[in-house]
């Protein structure tokens, strides 16, 4: 999982160099002080939830939810009176929503994982001027840490299996 994660910070913040602030999602954006501990515009990715099959033999297939937040301080009009200009930057967070899909959608973070497949965005309603978005990506991934060793014992025949 840390693997995924770190993986996808890396890609979103090489493939989109015009965030300012690309971090796990810890509740930053909750941080309600003068001073919020991220920069604007910026992308918060998390490992939502995992829904897990048994495989047997101690191995295991899953498809985990992974949450990319962005967010943009909402300081311009996208009224039809404002200046084109002011719209263009105001809508800046849609162009944000659209650079995420291009550098994740059908990309594979992991080998144990497959590629990623966007299948939801939603609006999160704020009343302190930040424009907020989820993009909800699903993944399917292979975890065979927990499968036994096998090592062989010299000379004995015998099969020593370790968890």
């Amino acid at each position: 999982m840390k693997t995924i994660l770190t993986n996808i910070l890396e890609r979103i913040t090489e493939k989109i160099p015009t965030l300012k602030y690309v971090d796990e999602n810890w509740g930053q954006l909750d941080y309600f002080s003068p001073s919020h501990p991220v920069k604007y515009p910026c992308a918060l990715a998390d490992i939502d939830n995992v829904q897990w099959d048994d495989l047997g033999n101690h191995c295991q297939t899953g498809v985990a939810q992974i949450r990319i937040t962005v967010a943009n301080l909402k300081l311009g009009n996208t009224s039809n009176a404002a200046p084109a200009a002011q719209r263009q930057k105001a809508f800046q967070i849609v162009d944000l929503m659209a650079d995420l899909h291009r550098a994740l959608h059908g990309w594979k973070p992991a080998e144990n994982a497959g590629n990623l497949t966007r299948n939801a965005i939603r609006i999160v309603q704020r009343e302190d001027g930040i424009k907020q978005y989820e993009i909800l990506f699903d993944l399917q991934i292979a975890d065979e840490s927990a499968k036994p060793i096998r090592i062989p014992v010299k000379n004995v025949g015998l099969v020593i299996n370790t968890p």
